[in-house]
C-alpha cells in the first residue's frame, strides 16, 4: 500500500496524459470530419455555382442567336426599302420631264 501511495503523483501524471491524449485524439477526428464536411460543401457550392454559369452561358448563346435573326430581318427589310425607294426615284425622274 505504501508503494502505491509512493506512486500516486505517477499514477496520476500517467492517467491525466493518457486522458490528454484520448482528448487530443477525439479533437483531431473531429477536426478531419470538419475538415471533410468543408470540402464537401465546397464541392457542392462550385458545382452548383458551374452549373449557374452553364445555363448563364446557354441563355446568352439563345438571346445571341435570336438577335442575330432579328438583325438580318431587319437588314434584308433595310434593302428591300433601300430598292423600293430607288426604283421609285427612277419611275419619278422618268415622269417628270
Amino acid at each position: 500500500m505504501q508503494v502505491i501511495i509512493n506512486q500516486l503523483p505517477l499514477i496520476i501524471t500517467i492517467l491525466t496524459a493518457l486522458a490528454g491524449l484520448i482528448g487530443w485524439g477525439i479533437g483531431r477526428v473531429r477536426r478531419s470530419y470538419g475538415l471533410e464536411r468543408d470540402i464537401g460543401h465546397l464541392k457542392r457550392d462550385y458545382k452548383a455555382l458551374s452549373d449557374s454559369c452553364n445555363q448563364l452561358f446557354i441563355e446568352l448563346e439563345r438571346r445571341l442567336d435570336q438577335a442575330e435573326k432579328d438583325l438580318a430581318i431587319l437588314k434584308a427589310v433595310n434593302q428591300a426599302l433601300i430598292a423600293q425607294g430607288s426604283r421609285s426615284e427612277a419611275n419619278q425622274s422618268i415622269r417628270e420631264p
